[in-house]
């Protein structure tokens, strides 16, 4: 009996080990996971991109493809193309006419503007001959054989280009990409079939289906807040009589599609203005209430309202935000959401993974999960 007892005991000690070794192995594994993510960030972003692109236009060139000539297929992909092109153009094109806007207002806000930038400078020069103070006399020395340093100016407009090109670098590198996964996509299906069986496809073309239908609803919670911020903006500032309300209003709604960056800059201009053209306690004012309108609708509205339409915990969409962020910046902010669907979707079609897609989710059982999530 004690033999029997201490072979029960040592079979559990060699059950646990193995346990542990297998969590150890899961948390490097993980670890090892998030350093590729961060390091191919340059690969992996516009591909990731186009394939939401490639799925979330997909049915409009299916639709066309149903009801044309079969010699005239093609014209499905192009139209999809074209589809891709014109939201571009229409995003880039809305926010040309803003600048155009600003640019012939600018004039009449010239000189109160030059006169914040030389009181900024001068606040800025003031600062730095504080600190070389107190850096002391042997330091002061070492610093006098430096260079001089860069206008502001001149460096914030050597950062824009250089991000704006790898924008337009990104952009069209996912274009080409989503124009290729749609042309070879029955190719692609045609591999499932014969690597993995038809029952394996089958499941692969739901999965990505689902994925395709949460992501166009993501688009439309998207835009929703994104009209919601706006007229919170014109309200808001319409309080204070700022100039340009409608426009910076637009301007919120456009940028809303560029989380972290956009509301910074969509809450930015605004405030400038004021503090160009009124005083200083109406800018902190009006910067006040657009803090708060940003901090509710970012952290609090839209990943209540993204989590309830995509199925996915309201939480989990905070932390998808916070962890793409620091992954892939900018642009993994704006994946964040999608990332988060993509990955519940295809945990949920993976047995020994589900619970965690279950974990993932809003829903407390799996029958919600896939009443929710199942293709229509």
């Amino acid at each position: 009996m004690d033999s029997g007892m201490e072979s029960g005991a040592g079979e559990r000690g060699r059950i646990d080990r193995v346990r542990l070794a297998l969590w150890l192995l899961g948390i490097l594994a993980g670890a090892a996971s998030l350093w590729v993510l961060q390091a191919a960030a340059s690969i992996l972003i516009p591909l990731v991109s186009a394939f939401f692109v490639a799925i979330a236009v997909a049915p409009v060139g299916r639709w066309v493809r149903d009801r044309v000539p079969r010699r005239l297929s093609w014209l499905g992909l192009a139209t999809s193309m074209l589809l891709i092109l014109a939201i571009i153009a229409a995003f880039f094109g809305s926010l040309a006419l803003v600048a155009q806007r600003v640019a012939e207002d600018f004039p009449q806000y010239a000189d109160a503007l030059g006169k914040l930038w030389a009181k900024a400078n001068h606040w800025i020069q003031g600062a730095k001959a504080d600190l070389t103070a107190q850096a002391g006399h042997g330091a002061g020395q070492e610093g006098q054989g430096a260079a001089a340093p860069v206008d502001p100016i001149t460096g914030f407009a050597k950062a824009a280009l250089s991000s704006a090109g790898q924008t337009v670098s990104v952009l069209v590198m996912t274009v080409f990409l989503s124009l290729l996964m749609q042309l070879e996509a029955p190719v692609w299906r045609e591999k499932i079939i014969l690597t993995l069986g038809r029952e394996r496809c089958r499941m692969a073309v739901e999965a990505v289906t689902a994925i395709a239908q949460q992501f166009r609803r993501y688009l439309v919670v998207s835009s929703v807040l994104g009209l919601i911020t706006g007229a919170l903006y014109v309200g808001w500032l319409s309080l204070f009589g700022v100039d340009l309300v409608l426009l910076w209003g637009f301007l919120a709604f456009l940028l809303n599609y560029v989380p972290v960056v956009g509301s910074v800059v969509a809450g930015a201009l605004p405030v400038l203005l004021t503090l160009a053209t009124q005083d200083a306690g109406t800018a902190m004012a009006v910067a006040a209430g657009l803090l708060v309108i940003e901090q509710v609708m970012g952290n609090f509205v839209a990943p209540h309202l993204q989590g309830k339409q995509l199925a996915i915990s309201p939480l989990v969409v905070m932390i998808a935000l916070l962890l793409w962020s620091w992954l892939w910046g900018a642009a993994g902010a704006l994946l964040a959401a999608p990332m988060a669907v993509l990955i519940a979707i295809t945990l949920n079609h993976t047995d020994a993974l589900r619970p965690f897609a279950i974990f993932m989710s809003d829903k407390s059982d799996r029958e919600r999960f896939d009443a929710h999530t199942r293709p229509e």
